[in-house]
């Protein structure tokens, strides 16, 4: 689980642009507003639309399924998030269908690949002192948030106590003890990383799943993902510690 609260925001309002893609609409909407994480939710039409549906049993996409038409929107939502710094949408709709040459209606729901807009009226709430990245988790299959960021730049961002937690619920089964990320880096509990956005922190548990239990400055604990940083070798601190420098990954194309 990820959770973590927000202090700085912005709203916005308004239609979209007749004839244009609704995801790509909103997308260019977010890089012309500098919006890097939010949640928006609409209603309204749109026309030809493609939808897709995930196969969590086969930990696959569908295939997307076309719905030609008229879409009346009853609920349409999403979020905003980053794949490495690339804004990434993923836009959910329910409604109902009038085909061409057809009296009734088909209920279709899904997320959508494409959709032309007929008339989109919405809200969107901009938050602006996280980012939360995409990437795959190979335990469901989905690109999910596996990494968060608070922002920087202006004002500095005091975190909330218990600001962030990532990890399992408390009533998931209890998972072993392993190694620490990698053995030939030989980093114990006590070591020190320097995290590019979370700044200094204490190693304060082992290695699970990937997921490494640091203690930031605030005190609060975090898990941080293995799979999507890079940590260079052992330096010596000013105290005599061990601190490792951290980096975040790039995907490769």
């Amino acid at each position: 689980m990820i959770l973590t609260q927000t202090h700085k925001g912005r709203t916005f309002v308004g239609s979209l642009n007749i004839g244009t893609d609704v995801v790509e609409a909103i997308r260019s909407l977010c890089v012309d507003n500098t919006i890097l994480c939010g949640f928006f939710h609409g209603a309204g039409y749109l026309k030809d639309a493609k939808l897709r549906s995930y196969d969590a049993g086969a930990r696959a996409w569908r295939d997307p399924v076309a719905h030609p038409g008229t879409l009346h929107a009853v609920s349409l939502s999403g979020s905003i998030s980053l794949i490495e710094r690339q804004t990434s949408i993923r836009c959910h709709v329910m409604g109902t269908v009038l085909m061409p040459g057809q009296t009734g209606l088909t209920v279709a729901a899904g997320e959508v690949v494409s959709a032309e807009v007929v008339n989109v009226e919405f809200a969107l709430d901009a938050i602006d002192d996280i980012r939360f990245f995409r990437t795959r988790d190979e335990r469901s299959g989905l690109d999910g948030w596996l990494h968060v960021e608070f922002a920087q730049g202006g004002a500095p961002i005091r975190p909330p106590e218990k600001a962030m937690e990532i990890g399992d619920s408390k009533t998931d089964t209890p998972r072993p003890t392993t190694r620490i990320v990698d053995d030939a880096l030989d980093i114990h509990e006590g070591d020190f990383l320097n995290h590019p956005t979370l700044g200094r922190c204490v190693v304060a548990g082992p290695e699970v799943d990937e997921r490494l239990t640091i203690r930031l400055e605030s005190g609060r604990l975090v898990e941080l993902h293995t799979g999507l940083i890079d940590i260079a070798p052992a330096r010596p601190g000013p105290g005599g510690e061990r601190v490792f420098n951290v980096s975040i990954k790039r995907r490769r194309n």
